[in-house]
């Protein structure tokens, strides 16, 4: 490989990594604009359900879709087209006169974000390497923890929470210009069919996995571990500021923290995994996450802080070890069906489970969102226990029987 050749692979990848920071950012604004867009359209605390709806709607129809398009485009030209839809929808945000308008924007934003989220592991997996792809996934903690303080600084500033989407869609746009220069060194469209891990080159159908009792249990892992980060990352900034009355400033940091030690778990268990075993580190993750939610039941602001980077910190290894643990807790055959339902499961639980939260704390108040992540924590772990009995079986009923 020539050394030009090697400095545009170099190229893409840094774009692709600022792209995954891209995506942080967007996701890490809406916990901060949360209580503005509610004074700004008049809504209910509730209201929120419907753009996170909207958004995982568009993100699981992108993910879905966009393989076919990248097999007939390549990455390059996917990646350029999905972060410009990106930053349409976000300027619409910036401009939309209505809540309902704001809504149906979000179908872009989701089908952008997931087309770009999808596209790019596809890529990574199939032409780099496994530690290449976890430094990609921490750059979204990146961009998580970014989001939430660039738009605190908007509105403590008493600027509008516009400003900050119109901010991120400028990120947007200027990497999909970005895009256009590497859509000849991203020409790959056989990533469109590669599979990431250790998976089995003939996968069972559909059909024979969904008979697995573990993965319905994988897939309920997934949506109640989505549903707790979610939750967490989109109200704290809300349940501090309105519930418990501490500056919004505090509660934008404290957002932000909670992203942080999240990107710093990711790299720090990621290297222990093979020490601690996945078993071992789900679990003890899955433990501290509950004591975290326990924590912040706590009224006190500095446990509030304690608890949050916690949180963080707890959940970080969860997803991905999940994500790498599959073929040993469903088999090689179903491993590339389950890792599919288990995206899909994560999806809705970002979108149900934070719009649940909502529901509850609008009829019993904002401290109703404690006794919620301790409950989901709860389920969390328990469901795991069960998955983890149900793989121990399997393993005894397959094993051979000595004569």
């Amino acid at each position: 490989m020539s050394i030009q050749s090697r400095a545009g692979r170099h190229y893409a990848l840094g774009l692709s990594f600022a792209a995954f920071v891209a995506l942080g950012i967007v996701n890490g604004l809406l916990g901060v604009a949360w209580p503005s867009i509610r004074s700004t359209f008049q809504l209910p605390l509730d209201a929120l359900v419907a753009l996170l709806a909207s958004t995982t709607v568009g993100f699981v129809l992108g993910s879905v879709l966009v393989a076919q398009f990248m097999g007939r485009a390549g990455v390059g030209w996917t990646l350029l087209a999905m972060n410009l839809l990106a930053a349409a929808g976000l300027f619409g945000y910036a401009l939309a006169p209505g809540w309902w308008v704001l809504v149906m924007l979000g179908l872009a934003v989701g089908w952008a974000s997931g087309a770009i989220d999808t596209a790019l592991n596809i890529y990574v997996a199939a032409t780099r390497s496994v530690r290449t792809m976890n430094w990609m996934h921490a750059c979204f903690g990146i961009g998580a923890t970014i989001g939430p303080l660039v738009m605190t600084a908007v509105v403590t500033g008493g600027r509008s929470w516009r400003l900050g989407y119109l901010l991120a869609g400028l990120v947007h746009l200027g990497l999909g210009l970005l895009f256009l220069s590497v859509v000849r060194t991203m020409n790959f469209r056989g990533a469109a069919h590669a599979t990431p891990g250790d998976v089995a080159a003939h996968p069972a159908p559909a059909g024979h996995t969904l008979r697995l009792t573990v993965v319905w249990l994988s897939i309920l892992l997934f949506l109640l571990y989505t549903g707790v980060e979610s939750t967490a990352g989109q109200w704290t900034y809300t349940w501090f500021t309105e519930g418990r009355g501490i500056p919004g400033y505090l509660a934008g940091t404290m957002t932000s923290v909670f992203w942080a030690m999240l990107t710093v778990g990711r790299v720090v268990f990621g290297a222990a995994a093979a020490r601690l075993g996945t078993t071992r580190l789900l679990r003890l993750s899955m433990v501290g996450t509950l004591l975290a939610s326990l924590l912040l039941l706590a009224p006190w602001i500095p446990a509030g802080f304690v608890a949050i980077a916690l949180l963080g910190l707890s959940l970080a290894a969860i997803f991905p070890t999940l994500t790498s643990d599959t073929p040993n807790r469903v088999g090689r055959r179903h491993a590339a069906n389950t890792i599919g339902l288990q995206t899909g499961a994560a999806s809705i639980g970002f979108a149900i489970l934070p719009g649940t939260a909502g529901a509850i704390a609008t009829r019993a108040g904002l401290e109703s969102l404690g006794p919620f992540l301790v409950v989901t924590s709860l389920l969390m772990l328990l469901t795991n226990e069960v998955a983890l009995s149900f793989m121990r079986r399997r393993r005894v009923d397959q094993a051979p029987v000595g004569l």
